[in-house]
């Protein structure tokens, strides 16, 4: 798909490329590395879901650029809107969704997180959609602390990733908060 397949590269707008072209790439995320994907692309869905050997069915987180475009695929009121804004720390919100792929949402909802810092907003720059952040790993696993390994935790399905970028060996451990918004009172999921 690309002249340099699983290249290590920082470069924001050739990550966007990778992605607008239906690639998956692993970045960091403000939590943990991320495998990603254009969360409209249901190739580029699969794919991820190959990698991570994950059952169908299983929804992904999804990171919206702003709350104009979580406008565009997630339904909610100015109250869920207040919870969203006010969040200090990485906290995913789960919503009822439109306009996304049955493969990233379950029930009609998705979760979704607007990055405040990071990678994502570097590629927010250039990307102008959606983007899965599901964690590096394979289902059920330890997220993957640092990606130069990620040929030998992913297999034969590390082929499927396009590029990756590497900042550094991840000592987090911990996902972000996760809240359902979609009935009062809300719960706190994780």
């Amino acid at each position: 798909m690309f002249a340099i397949k699983n290249a290590f590269n920082k470069d924001p707008k050739f990550l966007s490329q990778v992605l607008n072209a239906g690639g998956v790439i692993i970045f960091p995320t403000e939590t943990l590395y991320g495998l990603g994907c254009d969360a409209t692309n249901p190739q580029a869905l699969l794919k991820v879901y190959q990698v991570k050997g994950r059952q169908l069915g299983k929804s992904f987180p999804v990171l919206i650029r702003d709350m104009n475009m979580l406008s565009e695929y997630a339904i909610f009121n100015q109250d869920q809107k207040r919870a969203i804004t006010s969040a200090k720390s990485p906290t995913t919100f789960i919503l009822k969704s439109k306009n996304l792929s049955p493969l990233v949402t379950q029930k009609h909802t998705a979760a979704f997180r607007i990055p405040k810092t990071g990678w994502a907003k570097k590629i927010f720059k250039h990307f102008d959609k959606p983007l899965v952040a599901t964690s590096a790993n394979l289902s059920k696993q330890e997220p993957l602390p640092d990606p130069r390994i990620y040929k030998e935790s992913f297999g034969k399905n590390s082929d499927l990733i396009d590029a990756v970028v590497f900042t550094g060996v991840n000592r987090k451990r911990k996902p972000s908060a996760i809240i359902d918004l979609t009935k009062r009172p809300y719960k706190i999921v994780r």
